[in-house]
């Protein structure tokens, strides 16, 4: 109701936007999509929250990343606060060392790899999965409306032996506090 969908389809035509009469929490609305981008035999599929934007590059070096390391089923990038002057809380509290191991110890450094850094669990608020990924592991649980769902996904990839990485040299930010959108403003025009 806020003018989103029509501000999409007259700014952005060559976009499929997908509208839904009810909410149908995030890990439905997100089978959709990723049925679709499956159905049109995409290589990738990234999942990025409302919320959320990511730096130039971003998805090209998630990509790149990947295909250096196919061991990795799902990538995420860094996630800044909303203002990209901290980590993100909760995905700071993902990579401590015992979950990710070296990361914490890299950044400190300055020694950061080019590399994927092995990681236990990310939230979903920016995934990129390969196409095996979806194939192994499928979609979201619709069981779980909104919360958990990501958990149940990460846990039902590593049963089917599949990894989840952060490249650290990609960012995207995570507005979930409230802030003067200062920081987007200016990100947009870069």
């Amino acid at each position: 109701s806020d003018g989103t969908t029509e501000t999409i389809e007259n700014a952005y035509p060559e976009v499929q936007l997908i509208k839904s009469k009810e909410n149908l929490g995030f890990g439905k609305a997100n089978n959709i999509g990723l049925k679709m981008a499956y159905d049109a035999k995409a290589d990738y599929v990234l999942l990025l929250n409302q919320d959320a934007w990511l730096e130039a590059n971003t998805i090209e070096q998630l990509i790149k990343s990947q295909q250096s390391n196919p061991e990795f089923d799902l990538v995420s990038p860094m996630h800044m606060n909303g203002e990209g002057n901290a980590l993100d809380y909760n995905f700071s509290t993902y990579i401590n060392p015992v979950d990710c191991k070296n990361l914490y110890s890299d950044i400190f450094t300055n020694t950061v790899q080019q590399k994927l850094y092995e990681a236990k669990f990310i939230n979903a608020a920016c995934w990129l999965l390969t196409k095996k990924c979806i194939e192994t592991v499928g979609g979201f649980s619709p069981v779980f409306y909104h919360y958990a769902e990501d958990d149940n996904y990460v846990h039902r990839l590593h049963y089917h032996g599949g990894k989840l990485g952060v490249f650290p040299l990609t960012k995207m930010f995570h507005d979930r506090e409230q802030h003067s959108g200062k920081f987007h403003e200016n990100s947009l025009r870069q």
